[in-house]
């Protein structure tokens, strides 16, 4: 008779670094309405389509969405971090 040992080891956890999205408002639109699911309240910086960062009303709905309001209707980019 043999008697044999078995060992699982759980799998190394993987470094997925600092989680961050980025966001399209092609539209012009005082309110930007966005789903990032960072699962997280992340930092916000917005740009319109000349790369100029633009300050806007950052309200978070929860983990997962926010939203930015704006005082005219703006097109550009959130860089959700």
């Amino acid at each position: 008779e043999k008697t044999y040992g078995m060992v699982a080891y759980p799998a190394a956890a993987v470094d997925q670094g600092d989680k961050n999205f980025v966001f399209t408002q092609a539209v012009a639109s005082n309110t930007w309405v966005i789903q990032h699911n960072l699962n997280k309240f992340p930092s916000v910086t917005s740009v319109n389509v000349n790369n100029i960062e633009m300050f806007g009303e950052v309200v978070f709905a929860d983990v997962n969405n926010l939203t930015i309001n704006f005082t005219s209707a703006s097109s550009g980019k959130a860089y959700i971090n």
